[in-house]
């Protein structure tokens, strides 16, 4: 059996990162269609909901992904800063970005999906990463916001996607499963992972960023540094085990480190242009200026084109910046401290209780 490692596209060769980063190109983006959700997630960034006033038009999209496509995007991220299957024209959209030649991914709640809508999205080829936080459907309905039956949908949603043929081998679109590590359920993580594994669905968990609604919940949903690294080490050391598969051991998303400040950038509903979902700094708008010339001349894109420059101590400094070329979350760093440019206060490797953990002597 060979298990899915990684979905293409999301993550790149140092090669082609390092030429993306010097000549101001985009290896992918993400793309936000709308701020419509059907769900109230008590943990989510964006505080999706209703629709935003002025979203781009679809034209406006089309001549983004034009755009990105010009710069070297390669994937396109078509994330849930609402719910993208809900967007009206959202098969519209993925008609476009096939005809520029580009795969995608849509991130989705899953409760819309159907056996025939899962059968459609096979045939098109598209990647999925759906929410998964727990097998508890309570559990599940409770971080969606308390809108009931979320559990029992996204669990119908899991069934009809593998039936249609998603993740069955190399050839087919990949299935992940997006979780949000937390409280609620943080002792069921592992079971998550090793079912994951074993139906060779990439397990795509990620440490919570205290943003959006996630800001008024903190108290009831964050993990301590030690818990997160002690979760890590045991999805580690299962991999190591069982699939021969290594990665570092570093936050926020376990087996892989981000790297999307070098080569990406977060188009929202609205068409602001910013670095990620956490840094919410906008460089400008595509309803104003071209995408080139945001990345190109904007201080904010500068500025993270050139992170491993700016990035502080004792990150800098850090054996897994230095070797993994890690700077935690800067979405994390952002929303939590006001320095982009500062400590992720959930890493680990720099947390105040640092006797037996801190990735460098002290």
């Amino acid at each position: 059996m060979i298990v899915n490692k990684q979905i293409k596209g999301l993550d790149f060769e140092f090669k082609e990162i390092e030429k993306a980063r010097k000549n101001n190109e985009l290896l992918s983006f993400d793309l936000e269609l709308s701020k419509a959700c059907n769900l109230k997630c008590i943990y989510c960034y964006a505080e999706s909901g209703k629709k935003s006033p002025n979203e781009m038009t679809l034209k406006e999209i089309f001549s983004v992904i034009k755009q990105a496509k010009e710069m070297g995007a390669k994937k396109v991220v078509i994330i849930g800063g609402g719910e993208p299957l809900l967007y009206p024209h959202y098969w519209k959209v993925l008609n476009k970005i096939r005809k520029e030649g580009l795969s995608s991914i849509t991130f989705t709640n899953g409760t819309m999906i159907t056996k025939e809508l899962a059968k459609k999205l096979f045939e098109k080829k598209e990647d999925i990463a759906m929410k998964f936080n727990s097998f508890d459907e309570k559990k599940q309905d409770y971080l969606a916001g308390n809108v009931q039956n979320t559990g029992k949908k996204i669990k119908e949603a899991l069934t009809n996607l593998l039936e249609a043929g998603y993740s069955m081998d190399e050839k087919s679109p990949k299935l992940a499963l997006e979780t949000i590590v937390c409280k609620d359920n943080y002792n069921e993580i592992e079971k998550i992972y090793k079912y994951c594994r074993e139906k060779n669905i990439l397990p795509y968990i990620e440490i919570l960023t205290i943003q959006g609604y996630a800001v008024d919940n903190k108290k009831n949903l964050s993990i301590t540094p030690q818990q997160g690294l002690k979760l890590f080490k045991k999805l580690q050391e299962y991999d190591q085990k069982n699939w021969k598969i290594n990665w570092p051991l570093t936050p926020p998303i376990v087996g892989q480190t981000c790297k999307r400040m070098h080569y990406s950038a977060y188009i929202t509903a609205t068409g602001e242009v910013q670095p990620c979902p956490g840094v919410n700094i906008s460089g400008g708008n595509i309803k104003e200026k071209k995408l080139l010339e945001i990345i190109s001349n904007s201080e904010i894109f500068n500025k993270v084109r050139h992170i491993n420059q700016n990035i502080k101590n004792p990150c800098k400094s850090c054996k897994y910046h230095k070797d993994n070329n890690c700077y935690g979350c800067r979405g994390t760093a952002y929303q939590e401290t006001g320095d982009l440019f500062g400590c992720d206060p959930t890493c680990w490797w720099i947390s105040k209780n640092k006797k037996g953990l801190n990735g460098n002597k002290t």
